[in-house]
């Protein structure tokens, strides 16, 4: 008997949990496609396309203490104002430490985070332009930024580079330049050298490395397992160049429910320099959601 009941509570909260993500989805396309009816002037019938993800980080490591994380990004298309116009809104990292806005609760994290909302406009020669305002608490900072990418064959792979220009009217420049190596493995494992620098003018200007050899690998239609060696290092007017820590681990990532909600697992074993380089051991579980239409 408590078999059956347990089978049927579960089923009904199963059901409210695809009535509240209807609703959610329908209330958001509903609004967006107002607004973009309003910003053109337009009735056309037109479908309207959006994509937003968020997740909640619970990260644990031994000579840490336990901390959270809060990510959020969204990319919505206004296709009646201009086909290339996309509103956006995301969390701002504000370095590539792999402990960035992490805090001691979610409520510490958000509080204590950045967020970038505006417009960014997608041209035909793989530039892209982004104009809005990163806002931290109550403080907002207006930025413009540009990237640019392109690919070549290279070694019976593709090598992909670009670099991106960000001003801030407070943190001044945050430059980025990308270069990732792919090398397809069969029909099922991807092979990538990944390699992002990274200057910011302020706090303190500063350069960030961030190396990484990764083997992503299918393990089904909504499964990943991706084990990867990260190398991140520092520069700044403060110290010289410096090694911050080795990191050895891997990530799962699983769609367990409809095709919107995830969960991931990342154990690792790093080696960070305020330890000394003596090893200690982490896990990262991530659960989120994902709301969209194509």
């Amino acid at each position: 008997m408590r078999f059956w009941i347990s089978l049927f509570l579960l089923s009904s909260l199963m059901a409210d949990i695809d009535a509240f993500y209807r609703w959610s989805n329908s209330w958001i396309a509903e609004h967006l496609q107002a607004l973009d009816r309003w910003l053109s002037d337009s009735n056309e019938s037109i479908k309207q396309r959006f994509s937003i993800q968020s997740s909640i980080d619970t990260i644990l490591e031994t000579k840490q203490e336990t901390r959270f994380r809060f990510n959020i990004r969204a990319h919505l298309e206004l296709p009646r104002t201009q086909k290339k116009l996309h509103l956006f809104f995301q969390d701002y990292k504000p370095n590539e430490n792999l402990d960035s806005q992490s805090a001691r609760n979610v409520r510490s994290s958000i509080q204590n985070s950045s967020f970038l909302a505006g417009l960014s406009y997608l041209t035909s020669s793989n530039i892209s332009y982004r104009a809005g305002i990163r806002f931290h608490k109550i403080s907002p900072d207006p930025f413009l930024a540009a990237e640019w990418d392109d690919e070549k064959r290279v070694l019976d792979g593709w090598l992909y580079y670009g670099v991106r220009v960000g001003y801030y009217l407070d943190r001044k420049f945050d430059d980025l330049f990308f270069l990732n190596y792919q090398h397809t493995l069969g029909s099922r494992t991807l092979f990538a050298f990944e390699n992002d620098i990274r200057y910011r003018q302020r706090p303190s200007s500063s350069l960030e490395f961030l190396h990484s050899l990764k083997f992503y690998h299918s393990l089904g239609r909504y499964t990943t397992l991706t084990p990867h060696i990260d190398l991140y290092a520092l520069n700044d007017i403060q110290t010289s160049f410096k090694v911050n820590y080795y990191y050895v681990g891997a990530d799962y990532r699983d769609i367990f429910y409809r095709k919107w909600l995830f969960y991931e697992l990342a154990p690792a074993v790093l080696w960070r320099i305020e330890n000394h380089f003596e090893p200690s051991y982490r896990l990262m579980v991530r659960f989120g959601i994902t709301f969209e239409r194509n």
